[in-house]
């Protein structure tokens, strides 16, 4: 297989006849996306050299040239229905108030959790 051997400062690089393909192949790949930005922008309505754009609009532009989409922040409020067995207490009051201590809950992203309440009903001897 053919290479090619380019030298930049003090350095070999090598590159196969199969590198070469696909650098041009992307470079071509590079030229659409280039024309698909500029044909979004120039189909927006401008007033005054101004334009008013949606994330979703920018989200389906960002998708066609297989871009990661604009991410948004959200919020929830969040029921969890826990039923816990086991659990070893002294008497029911302990088990109320130590369960409600010992329950903890987390969430796996960059995301924050404030736990407004934690009830612990129907306490009962198994």
């Amino acid at each position: 297989m053919n290479t090619i051997e380019i030298t930049t400062d003090n350095s070999v690089i090598n590159y196969t006849e199969l590198d070469v393909k696909r650098f041009i192949e992307r470079a071509g790949q590079l030229s659409d996306v280039k024309y698909k930005v500029r044909d979004f922008f120039g189909e927006l309505e401008w007033s005054d050299g101004e334009a008013t754009i949606t994330r979703s609009d920018v989200n389906e532009l960002l998708k066609s040239i297989q871009c990661d989409l604009i991410r948004a922040e959200y919020k929830a409020t969040v029921t969890i229905t826990a039923y816990i067995t086991g659990y070893t207490a002294e008497d029911e009051d302990d088990a109320e108030n130590c369960i409600a201590d010992d329950i903890n809950v987390s969430i796996g992203s960059d995301g924050s959790i404030d736990i407004d309440n934690i009830e612990v009903t129907d306490v009962e001897e198994e």
